[in-house]
């Protein structure tokens, strides 16, 4: 063999095992017991990460509402700004108004819907009999050929057992903490709310501070667009939402529910969720307003099919405005994901979070693309290049 040839060999051999151990060294760390050890302790920190933030979920959901609330009463106090009222006198207002609605749920609301909860459980036995007694019922026992009261009365025998009376027992005790939480989580929100609505303006410039000054003066314009518009909606779903719940209040009462506060309750935070909550509070009126009489219940459907009419071409358009410009399938989706996320609570933020990302597109994405009138150049896109 040439000389030559064999040193060329050798320097390929030389070369392709370098190659291969390059390989390996992008595979393997060059110390793996000190990499190891590393990603053991992030590993380990990210559970500790995780582990508080379910610990203090409650909190965190606390802070977020009285947010989310405080959003939602800014609209109020612009409006006293635009009459020529500070801002200060205005969240003042504002802040009489929302303690008033405050004091008027805890003081004549709760003990009413109280009141009617313990009135149904004590007449249930009453209406459960005069419903197994009506003409429909019995013609949907015959229609099924199964004795529906005797069910009915193996479920009630077997809610009284001593086993279930201690499970039972059980779930009143953890109710009872809940009861306990929830009222406490109930004056946080109350005094955030009061908070942020009081400090909204310095925690946007606060917040603008931490951007570069070439850019604060944009960012303050799109954090103010996003503030207004998630205000909007927030404020206008509760105007809707308590219209819905006079609107089931009055109906209900006309067709003789012995609960119609505690409907017109369920009605407030079912509707809230926008579009699909009337279908589903629409479901749910007329299967509790069955027990009263086929008759109510249809009543009640057909009135309340009306209503929903009337609010999606009349009511809805001059409250909402301009404030919910979010496309119907976006407010859909945006719906299911949120309660899957977090229930009712991520159903209700999933629209103001949608419009305040379509916003970010429209002034910043959209804008920034527009600009773009020519393809980068062949070096741009390969970094070798």
């Amino acid at each position: 063999m040439h000389p030559v040839d064999a040193n060329q060999q050798e320097q390929d051999a030389e070369g392709g095992g370098g190659r291969r151990r390059s390989r390996l060294q992008l595979v393997l760390p060059a110390r793996p017991l000190l990499s190891g050890f590393s990603v053991a302790i992030g590993v380990l920190l990210a559970i500790a990460l995780a582990a508080t933030i379910a610990g203090i979920s409650t909190v965190l959901i606390s802070i977020f509402l009285g947010m989310f609330l405080a959003l939602g009463l800014d609209p109020a106090v612009r409006a006293f700004e635009r009459r020529g009222m500070s801002r200060a006198a205005g969240v003042t207002v504002v802040a009489i108004v929302f303690l008033g609605v405050v004091t008027v749920i805890l003081l004549v609301l709760v003990p009413a819907t109280v009141r009617q909860i313990a009135a149904a459980v004590e007449s249930a036995p009453e209406t459960l009999a005069a419903m197994q007694q009506s003409d429909w019922y019995l013609t949907l026992e015959a229609n099924l050929g199964v004795d529906l009261s005797a069910a009915v009365a193996d479920s009630i025998h077997s809610l009284t057992t001593l086993s279930s009376f201690l499970a039972i027992s059980g779930g009143v005790l953890k109710a009872g903490f809940g009861i306990v939480g929830a009222v406490s989580s109930f004056v946080m929100v109350v005094v955030l709310t009061l908070y942020f609505v009081s400090s909204l303006q310095s925690i946007k410039g606060a917040f603008a501070n931490l951007v570069p000054l070439y850019r604060r003066a944009r960012f303050s314009e799109l954090l103010d667009q996003i503030t207004q518009s998630v205000g909007g909606v927030v404020a206008g779903g509760v105007t809707l939402s308590a219209i819905n719940a006079s609107v089931v209040l009055l109906i209900q009462l006309v067709v003789g529910s012995s609960v119609p506060a505690v409907m017109a309750i369920v009605a407030f935070f079912v509707t809230l969720v926008p579009m699909i909550g009337s279908l589903i509070f629409l479901v749910i009126g007329g299967v509790v307003t069955l027990l009263v009489s086929p008759t109510a219940a249809l009543v009640f459907v057909i009135a309340y099919l009306v209503y929903i009419q009337v609010e999606a071409y009349v009511v809805t358009p001059r409250i909402m405005g301009k404030a919910a410009a979010v496309p119907g399938v976006l407010v859909i989706i945006g719906a299911m994901v949120g309660a899957t996320l977090l229930g009712l609570l991520g159903a209700l933020v999933a629209i103001p979070l949608t419009a305040s990302i379509l916003i970010i597109i429209r002034e910043v994405w959209i804008p920034r693309q527009n600009r773009q009138t020519e393809p980068p150049e062949h070096g741009e896109l390969t970094p070798s290049g």
